[in-house]
């Protein structure tokens, strides 16, 4: 239906965890006739970027220019019933605009040393807050986002650096740098949740190893028959099909804390972390790509979903559900590190559990009362001791590692 006023255009908010979106692009001119469901813009966020659909009928304007970033739902535009430009309310758009950069009293006060007078502080609304909340001063903190805007990670950086600033940090005088990569974007996004995964839960991690001899044994049955499957199943296939198996011996770890709430799901939504390289050797990230309802798939099935998955998220064609909404993870160094290597993953919140798996190693073991090389598969099980306690995580660790040695169970 055609909006019969103006009506405003805020900036969309399409997960969870989206706190902050980039305009992009455009995709219509400012005076344009949209229908409901016509693509609008391309809206970037930490993850990924996405074409947002019009929800109205209407001629549309635009606020907010290419490159802004913005808190969700902050105005970027309106919808008018003719082809007239508001005047009136992009004049009071832009004279907010105008009255959020300008520096307070008490920030000019402080910073008459520091920039010029009529210096303007690009900030956005949450970063601001922030500050204030720590006591910072916009003006000693450089802003990451388009045309330096100051956004909320910039103030957590900046919060991070002053609690940790010590001499031995600095650079020695007259020793050369390799490479300086900032703490920004999707890098900036991995430190902030990395670090408040830590300072908000009460993780711990178990390790142990599973012999994965029949494993391997019974996948190579499967990869003799690659090309008439259409695909060569992966260990991680096997791998997600036995916590499968032990999530239905223990559906607590298959769980999300939701503010004050443990929230156990039906569905079983694995989070797969995926590295993807950067254009340079040192820029690396980390995005944790969810596939959904994991426990209605067969080995095949789920061997041909992930794939796919990981293609889409290392070609940056990743939608907002392929990243959004996982209940377990699934974090694997196998095949990349040291075999025998155990660690302790940070758990990838609001998920209360994590599966590491690293790379197998042969060992002497006794099997069956004697002695033989067997394959051993180092695992590591974080989670979060707020939704699960000592004995149930001990439940779930027997499960999966039954899962393993004896890969029928998973697959019955």
């Amino acid at each position: 239906m055609k909006v019969d006023r103006v009506t405003d255009y805020t900036m969309p908010k399409l997960a969870m965890a989206m706190n902050e979106g980039t305009i992009s692009q455009w995709l219509v001119a400012d005076g344009t006739f949209v229908k409901a469901g016509d693509p609008l813009a391309t809206i970037e966020t930490e993850k990924v970027a996405y074409d947002v659909e019009s929800p109205h009928d209407g001629y549309f304007f635009a606020s907010a220019q290419e490159g802004e970033t913005f808190d969700c739902d902050a105005l970027i535009g309106w919808f008018c019933p003719t082809d007239q430009a508001p005047t009136s309310q992009k004049d009071e758009f832009q004279q907010a605009q105008l009255a959020a950069e300008r520096p307070t009293k008490s920030e000019s006060a402080g910073s008459t040393q520091d920039a010029p007078k009529h210096t303007r502080i690009k900030v956005s609304p949450l970063a601001k807050k922030l500050a204030a909340q720590y006591g910072l001063n916009l003006v000693q903190i450089r802003g990451s986002g388009p045309g330096g805007r100051i956004v909320k990670r910039d103030v957590l950086m900046a919060v991070a650096t002053l609690e940790k600033a010590v001499d031995d940090t600095k650079l020695v005088p007259g020793v050369s740098e390799l490479a300086r990569i900032p703490l920004s974007g999707v890098r900036g996004a991995i430190a902030q949740r990395t670090q408040e995964s830590l300072l908000n839960s009460a993780q711990l991690t178990s390790n142990w190893e599973s012999d994965i001899t029949e494993l391997l044994r019974v996948r190579a049955d499967f990869v003799d028959r690659s090309e008439a499957l259409g695909t060569r199943v992966s260990v991680n296939a096997f791998l997600a099909k036995a916590l499968v198996y032990a999530v239905r011996q223990v559906p607590l770890a298959n769980a999300v804390i939701e503010e004050n709430d443990i929230v156990v799901r039906a569905d079983i939504n694995l989070g797969i972390a995926i590295s993807k390289q950067g254009d340079t050797p040192y820029e690396t990230s980390l995005i944790v790509g969810v596939l959904r309802n994991i426990q209605s798939l067969g080995l095949v099935e789920l061997d041909i979903a992930m794939r796919k998955l990981i293609a889409r998220v290392r070609e940056g064609t990743a939608t907002p559900e392929d990243v959004t909404g996982s209940t377990f993870t699934l974090s694997s160094t196998a095949g990349i590190g040291p075999a025998g290597l155990m660690s302790t993953p940070i758990l990838n919140q609001p998920n209360v559990a994590l599966l590491g798996p690293s790379t197998p190693i042969e060992r002497p073991c006794v099997h069956e009362g004697e002695v033989s090389i067997r394959t051993m598969m180092p695992l590591s099980f974080t989670f979060d001791h707020r939704a699960l306690d000592g004995e149930p995580a001990a439940r779930f660790m027997s499960a999966l590692d039954d899962a393993l040695r004896h890969p029928h169970l998973m697959l019955a």
